[in-house]
């Protein structure tokens, strides 16, 4: 059987299904391929990744399943795009090339053509000989002008063909740096932004800030209404994020449920009045299934926000901005908590101190 065999597809399918269906994960296009792909066994290195995923928590969470996506799906069609974009690029470059030989021989031959002229007018008196000449020469020139017309058109269409790859690249590049569900920059697009972000920042002597954000109680509120309609609420979000920076600032999508925005030449204050007003903005968003009228519930957030320090990699900053994500869920979520600032939002009286640790929170 084949990769487009009917009966292979159908059972690949089929298997694939039941994975997603055994770990109660989402059929969406992008976890639909991953799991396709895992069941075919055809990329070894992602079946490795997620068995070992499978082993240490008997599943994959939303996070995990974004970065295996990324880092050996999206990636491998990249690729195959940019090996296609390149030959035919390489392709039309050797059209090109070919076509200037054709006209640096049109060239030579009409210079030769005009020479061998010259030196007959001068050696002739004759009437009719230098009308035969002059035909000829005529005729030389004609042949000319056809062939660089054709090249011409030839060029033309090269021309063509370039325009459509560099906008195919283009597309490609967008593609790559967007996430499908949200529409806010990738974590690719943003692991690009936040190194260059903070470079230039230092060298500037300029503030940079950070908010890792986090949509509270998010697995319970997708077990209880659905994955579709969990996306529709990550798109709502995104959609708000998109809508609240502006200039230079960078949101996107981190991972899951959890959200970034890169805020260049922006102090640890200014940073948490943002955090509040986004936070106070999608708290104030009425959920409601429009074809029911289904209420869904309040939507929160909690906010982490910390500013670069000087010398500082761009892991060491996410770290600390995602424990005071942390501290924000362990004080009762919908709140923001940065390093230096006092405690904004929820009417927490005080903050147990508790050690960062890497999680998902629900």
């Amino acid at each position: 059987m084949t990769g487009r065999d009917y009966a292979y597809t159908i059972k690949m399918a089929e298997l694939a299904l039941e994975r997603i269906k055994a770990l109660a994960l989402p059929a969406d296009p992008p976890g639909y391929e991953l799991w396709y792909t895992y069941t075919t066994g055809r990329n070894e290195r992602l079946n490795e990744r997620v068995n070992k995923a499978l082993a240490q928590h008997g599943t994959l969470s939303l996070d995990e399943l974004d970065q295996i996506s990324d880092e050996f799906l999206i990636s491998s069609r990249m690729r195959a795009q940019l090996d296609g974009a390149n030959t035919k690029i390489s392709t039309e470059i050797n059209s090109v090339v070919e076509m200037l030989g054709e006209l640096v021989l049109s060239t030579s031959e009409g210079r030769h053509d005009c020479a061998d002229a010259s030196r007959q007018l001068a050696s002739s008196t004759d009437g009719d000989v230098v009308r035969s000449i002059a035909d000829t020469l005529i005729a030389s020139l004609r042949k000319i002008e056809v062939r660089q017309a054709t090249l011409e058109q030839r060029l033309l269409a090269s021309r063509q063909e370039l325009e459509t790859v560099h906008q195919a690249l283009a597309a490609m590049e967008i593609e790559a740096s967007l996430d499908p569900v949200t529409g806010l920059n990738s974590r690719r697009h943003f692991n690009i932004v936040i190194d260059r972000a903070m470079r230039d920042a230092e060298r500037d002597g300029k503030p940079l800030s950070l908010l890792m954000i986090d949509i509270d109680h998010f697995k319970r509120f997708n077990d209880e209404f659905g994955h579709l309609m969990g996306d529709s609420v990550l798109s709502l979000v995104g959609a708000i994020l998109k809508q609240s920076v502006k200039g230079q600032d960078v949101a996107a999508r981190f991972g899951g449920e959890e959200f970034a925005i890169i805020l260049p030449d922006t102090s640890l204050k200014n940073a948490c009045t943002l955090a509040e007003q986004l936070r106070q903005k999608i708290m104030n968003r009425e959920l409601k299934v429009r074809s029911s009228g289904l209420e869904l519930g309040a939507l929160t957030i909690s906010v982490g926000v910390a500013s670069s320090r000087p010398g500082e990699r761009p892991r060491t900053l996410i770290e600390r901005a995602d424990a005071c994500l942390y501290e924000a869920k362990i004080a009762g979520r919908n709140c923001t908590r940065s390093e230096d600032a006092e405690p904004a939002g929820s009417d927490a009286a005080s903050l147990a101190q508790a050690p960062w640790r890497r999680r998902r929170w629900r």
